[in-house]
């Protein structure tokens, strides 16, 4: 038998597109109708349907251009937007670093003089591990400066030296 062309109408076009019929409707508002069914519906060729109901998937809908949350606006600065989620996650991490750091290294049985030296230097490795890492990888600023002044320090949150102190006290007491 051989293969004939068919057509469709807005109920087969919604089931094979996943559409909603009134949306599939819309969207073939104008296109014109290959032919009527037997009920007098108009009907269309897929290949003449497809385009108009895929065009409008594939468009992304237009966002508002967002602001760098203050203190990160080293971010306008990097075109690409990988490189931007790289910033995001260390500035994340160095934001919150210490006192995670902190928490884990008295729970471990440092003393707090002991943990808040290790946290420094614990810092200071992740900073310059992140340096190395988004020099290799080209993100700006990195490439075109030096030294990462503009690095948001006074966004990093700082432990609860007591608090610790005293929760690692308690973890570590007997009974």
């Amino acid at each position: 038998m051989a293969m004939s062309r068919s057509s469709w109408s807005i109920n087969a076009l919604s089931v094979e597109f996943g559409l909603d019929r009134r949306t599939v409707g819309k969207r073939l508002e104008n296109v014109t109708p290959y032919d009527l069914g037997a009920d007098g519906s108009p009907r269309w060729r897929l290949s003449d349907a497809a385009p108009a109901l895929l065009l409008h998937a594939t468009k992304a809908p237009a966002k508002a251009p967002q602001q760098a949350p203050e203190g990160c606006e080293i971010l306008e600065r990097i075109p690409n937007p990988v490189h931007s989620g790289f910033v995001v996650a260390w500035m994340e991490l160095f934001a919150n670093f210490q006192p995670i750091a902190a928490g884990a290294l008295m729970g471990c049985g440092l003393s707090r003089t002991q943990a808040e030296r290790a946290v420094g230097w614990l810092l200071v490795g992740f900073i310059g591990f992140a340096n190395d890492a988004a020099r290799k990888a080209n993100i700006p600023p990195w490439i075109e400066e030096e030294d990462p002044a503009w690095l948001p320090a006074d966004m990093m949150l700082k432990p609860d030296w007591n608090g610790l102190a005293a929760h690692a006290k308690q973890v570590r007491s007997p009974g």
